[in-house]
């Protein structure tokens, strides 16, 4: 199942390749990057072993925590979900 993260911005703190290495850490074997570019990152969830609501989850606990801002989209199957929904 893929999920792209679209962001208008980075919060203040973090670096691209920094959120990079955070979501490759959180979903370790469920998950990994397929793209990015300077306003959005594409990830493929496994969806074989494990339930990839586990990981968007993971995904929009972590979008929350290092504050991206309110406009970040989730987007899932073509649909698009702000983060804080």
């Amino acid at each position: 199942m893929e999920l792209i993260i679209h962001f208008t911005a980075l919060p203040e703190k973090l670096t691209l390749d920094m959120v990079k290495s955070d979501l490759a850490e959180l979903l370790e074997d469920d998950g990994w990057l397929t793209g990015s570019g300077a306003d959005y990152l594409e990830l493929e969830l496994e969806d074989e072993k494990v339930n990839p609501k586990f990981a968007q989850i993971a995904v929009k606990a972590y979008l929350q925590r290092a504050a991206f801002a309110p406009t970040t989209k989730v987007e899932i199957g073509g649909m698009e979900i702000g983060i804080y929904e």
